[in-house]
């Protein structure tokens, strides 16, 4: 019974074939602004519809088709992920406690956000957590990727700002045999801006990867019916994934459905929707008609605060879109619907995704069992017995971070036991503790070249202002 393996479908069949089928008849009778001409070139030699007046590229029905059956893998990704991993995002602000105070980011945040996460095992990069605003406003990336490359202990990266610092964050990752990638990002409805497509050609020339992130948000950026913003969802992730291909000669195949929907009363973009849960269930369930494996923005709150309504929509949203098989959930930490990132909320999804993978691994058969039922028999404990010793760190699970409590009442509340947010702020002053001169997690030699590197490119930036 090792390795728990469950989907939850949300659509038929032959609605995930039509779904597919409307996409495709969206990218080759509307198709997509592509507001750079080497771009467009490049889509033309592939095979696409080009418009150089209009900056439109509009893709084949049967050219997309070709390129999906051509690049859809023999396995399912999903099969060879047990466990989920959770992402870390570059919000503008950072939430202090106590207090509950939101401020702008600076650089001793970016390193002391490094060092939460590097002794948090449920994520799988160190990302800068915050835009630091004590740097000028053009050279934050590379400055965070130096902080990265020079104190984290896993890799990282944080949003790519021109093709000039993206150069210099090339050189960096060769350096530190890494590849760092880039994020084509879509202008919902079905556009791309210029200087992320530029952004994009200089990735693909070195040979390093680039991912899609389209957001379609309905009622705002796409259809309010939740399968009309899925179909324009699909349709953006695919076609990127075509202009990738037309640049690198590659396809992206992962289904990054980053798709939310507007608050009617607010206008803001909802995080915590059960909407999220509908959303991820079509992530999961389009990513294995592709063969792809999917992730979604789930596992989010609208919630400022860990409070009730935190814990309810992040558990609901995102037990429901892990369960339909997405295999990559939304980063975690962050306050509200991108109002903030807050290090005590890292350690808290931590650890509920360290119980999630608890689970996920499931109950495996166990030789010794029997025979210790049999010797113990009627009215016997098992407290002093070697089998549980040997079997209570696998079969039994404790928050990594002593966040989550378990306590009698009376215990409880003689102790003044301090509440979860409480709890999550002393597990971070005490892991960051000296974080502001920390040494380097890196040999001299190549802290020297990466301070050199930085050095060259924030000449380059400066002198282009």
């Amino acid at each position: 019974m090792a390795h728990v393996r469950n989907y939850v479908d949300v659509l038929t069949p032959d609605e995930v074939k039509k779904l597919h089928a409307e996409s495709l008849e969206v990218l080759e009778s509307v198709g997509m602004s592509v507001p750079h001409q080497e771009v467009l070139d490049a889509c033309r030699k592939i095979g696409c519809y080009v418009d150089d007046a209009a900056q439109r590229v509009r893709f084949p029905k049967t050219l997309v088709q070709e390129l999906l059956d051509t690049y859809k893998p023999k396995e399912l990704l999903d099969d060879a992920a047990p466990s989920i991993m959770g992402g870390v995002s570059t919000q503008v602000f950072i939430v202090d406690y106590p207090g509950n105070v939101r401020r702008q980011g600076t650089m001793m945040d970016v390193r002391k956000g490094v060092r939460v996460t590097d002794t948090l095992k449920n994520y799988w990069r160190s990302s800068a957590v915050v835009i630091p605003k004590d740097r000028p406003s053009n050279e934050t990336d590379i400055a965070s990727y130096r902080e990265l490359y020079l104190y984290s202990k896993n890799p990282g990266g944080t949003y790519i700002l021109s093709p000039e610092s993206g150069r210099g964050i090339i050189e960096m990752g060769k350096l530190m045999g890494e590849k760092p990638g880039y994020l084509l990002e879509t202008v919902s409805p079905l556009g791309f801006m210029h200087s992320s497509l530029s952004m994009a050609l200089v990735f693909a020339k070195q040979g390093m990867p680039i991912g899609t992130a389209p957001m379609v948000v309905s009622g705002a950026t796409g259809p309010m019916s939740l399968w009309g913003a899925s179909v324009l969802e699909v349709a953006e992730i695919t076609g990127t994934n075509m202009v990738i291909y037309a640049m690198t000669g590659e396809f992206n195949n992962y289904m990054s459905f980053s798709s939310h929907t507007m608050d009617l009363r607010t206008t803001l973009c909802s995080f915590g929707s059960p909407t999220q849960a509908l959303f991820g269930m079509v992530s999961g369930q389009m990513g294995r008609f592709y063969g792809w494996g999917g992730g979604s923005n789930s596992a989010l709150t609208d919630a400022c605060l860990p409070d009730y309504q935190c814990g309810f929509e992040k558990a609901f949203n995102g037990l429901f879109a892990i369960l339909g098989g997405t295999n990559g959930i939304g980063c975690q930490g962050i306050v509200g619907a991108d109002q903030g990132i807050s290090l005590e909320q890292l350690v808290i999804d931590n650890d509920w995704l360290d119980a999630y993978n608890f689970v996920r691994k499931g109950v495996s058969y166990d030789p010794e069992a029997l025979d210790l039922i049999k010797e113990i028999g009627i009215a016997g404990n098992y407290i002093q017995s070697e089998h549980t010793i040997e079997n209570m760190r696998t079969n039994y699970w404790e928050a990594p971070s002593r966040t989550l409590w378990r306590d009698q009442w009376e215990p409880w509340r003689q102790k003044n036991t301090p509440d979860l947010y409480a709890r999550a702020h002393e597990y971070v002053e005490r892991v960051t503790e000296g974080y502001e001169t920390m040494d380097p997690v890196i040999d001299a030699a190549r802290a020297q070249e990466i301070e050199r590197i930085y050095q060259d490119t924030l000449k380059v930036l400066r002198k282009k202002g």
